[in-house]
């Protein structure tokens, strides 16, 4: 049977992952989308949600180097990886406490496991963004960025929406590195409005 070009596109971003040392090919969507928003500068101090295996980290960490902070927050173990602080919990009920001061940037790679149920698949999927949409309002400066993924359709409607409330700049963003076939995109907001 022919493989289609998103199977090579998958592929050819998963033999790159393994070369360059990343620990996902999910790491090249987050270059991509920092080449063309310039989304970190140093001191930042970044909150990555659904952080494992930690190909974001490893990006962001690659661009602020010691000059800011990281900390990464995922239900699946991670390995350490060096100037990260990794905190193992589940976000559905993650002891806000645990999150030490102010974040810059907010990111999110993060999505339910899929039932290919569409109706359950949208609500989970919703659920985690309501979350996310929480940790934001408490944690994220005014003037601040907030990248996530959804999926087209209601999730996409929902979080433009909930962006459009909190952002000065709402942009949907889908980058090479998402397979042509998937649903995915991300939404990227800038300048927190309070």
């Amino acid at each position: 049977m022919a493989k289609d070009s998103s199977y090579y596109s998958g592929e050819k971003y998963n033999s790159l992952a393994k070369k360059k040392g990343y620990r996902s090919r999910a790491a090249f969507k987050l270059l991509q989308i920092n080449k063309s928003e310039k989304l970190f500068s140093k001191n930042d101090n970044i909150l990555d949600l659904g952080c494992a295996p930690g190909g974001w980290c490893q990006v962001a960490f690659e661009n602020i180097g010691f000059s800011g902070s990281i900390t990464g927050i995922d239900i699946l173990n991670m390995d350490m990886i060096k100037g990260i602080n990794f905190i193992k919990e589940d976000l559905r009920s993650l002891n806000m406490d645990l999150i030490k001061g102010p974040k810059d940037i907010v990111i999110s790679d993060i999505a339910p496991n899929i039932s290919g149920i569409a109706f359950s698949d949208t609500m989970n999927m919703i659920e985690l963004l309501e979350i996310e949409l929480s940790i934001v309002d408490k944690f994220l400066v005014k003037g601040g960025k907030f990248l996530a993924k959804c999926f087209e359709g209601e999730s996409f409607l929902f979080l433009n929406k909930e962006f459009s409330k909190r952002f000065n700049s709402v942009k949907r963003i889908k980058p090479d590195a998402s397979r042509i076939k998937s649903n995915e995109c991300y939404i990227l907001g800038t300048d927190k409005n309070n």
